[in-house]
C-alpha cells in the first residue's frame, strides 16, 4: 500500500502592546519547507489546500490522465477526514492561548500588588524619617527662639549710654 503524507506546522505569534495587540501566524509545509505568513486563518487553509492538491496530483502521476472527478473525490475524502479534527485543534489552541493570557494577567496583577506594597512601605519609611527630621528642626527652632528671646531681654536690660 502506497502512503502519502502531507504535514503542516502552525505557529501563532501575538505582537504589540495589550491595547494594540494582534495575532499573526506562520504555516510551514513540512515536506517542502515552504512557509507563508498569514493574518487570517483562511489564508493558512488556502496554503494547505494548495499543498494537498499538489500531493494529490502527484499521486495520480502514474495515471495517464487523472480526471477532475477523481482529484475532487480524493480532495473531498481527505478534507472530510481532517475537518472534524480541525475544530478540536483550533479549540485546543485557543484554550492554550487563553490560559497563557490568564496566567500573564495573574502575574501582572501579583507584580503590581507587590510593587504597591513595596511603595507603601517605602512611603511609610520615608514619612517616619521626615517626621523625625521635622521634630529635630522644631526642637532647634525652639532653642533658637529662646536664645533670641534671651538676647532681646539682655539688650533691653543693658543701660544705654
Amino acid at each position: 500500500m502506497n502512503q502519502e503524507v502531507v504535514s503542516f506546522m502552525l505557529r501563532f505569534v501575538r505582537e504589540g502592546d495589550n491595547d494594540q495587540a494582534r495575532w499573526r501566524g506562520v504555516i510551514k509545509h513540512v515536506q517542502s519547507d515552504d512557509t507563508a505568513d498569514f493574518a487570517r486563518f483562511n489564508d493558512a487553509l488556502e496554503f494547505m489546500q494548495q499543498r494537498v492538491n499538489d500531493t494529490i496530483r502527484q499521486s495520480f502521476a502514474s495515471d495517464e490522465q487523472p480526471t477532475p472527478e477523481k482529484m475532487f473525490a480524493e480532495t473531498a475524502r481527505l478534507w472530510g477526514e481532517m475537518a472534524p479534527r480541525y475544530t478540536d485543534i483550533m479549540l485546543q489552541s485557543m484554550e492554550v492561548f487563553l490560559e497563557q493570557g490568564r496566567r500573564m494577567g495573574e502575574t501582572l496583577a501579583d507584580s503590581l500588588a507587590n510593587r504597591a506594597v513595596a511603595a507603601q512601605q517605602s512611603d511609610q519609611s520615608q514619612q517616619g524619617r521626615l517626621i523625625s527630621i521635622i521634630e529635630r528642626l522644631a526642637g532647634q527652632v525652639e532653642t533658637l527662639t529662646s536664645k533670641v528671646d534671651e538676647l532681646e531681654e539682655r539688650l533691653r536690660d543693658e543701660p544705654t549710654e
